[in-house]
């Protein structure tokens, strides 16, 4: 994990310090979404192939609360085995 210190301008505008976007292979007009939890803000690097496995990964997230609000539970124990676990929710 790189950390480094940026301020923002009067224009609002960070720059993200040259070692690290180096490191992280970030070239200019590179597109990032912007989340902000609790005036925490966090940049993540937009790609199309992440994008696809977020969105993915968004929408199992939304079946399953779908689910819980409709009563199909699985119950299982925090001491069980990933394995097990998987097993069921996977049936």
């Amino acid at each position: 994990m790189e950390i480094d210190i940026t301020k923002m301008s009067s224009n609002g505008q960070i720059v993200i310090p040259s070692e690290i976007r180096k490191k992280a292979g970030l070239k200019p007009s590179t597109k990032f979404l912007i989340i902000n939890e609790g005036g925490n803000i966090l940049l993540k690097q937009l790609n199309e192939e992440s994008l696809k496995e977020e969105l993915k990964l968004i929408k199992e997230i939304a079946l399953g609360e779908r689910d819980v609000k409709a009563g199909r539970v699985v119950k299982t124990k925090s001491s069980d085995s990933f394995e097990k676990v998987d097993a069921l929710l996977m049936g």
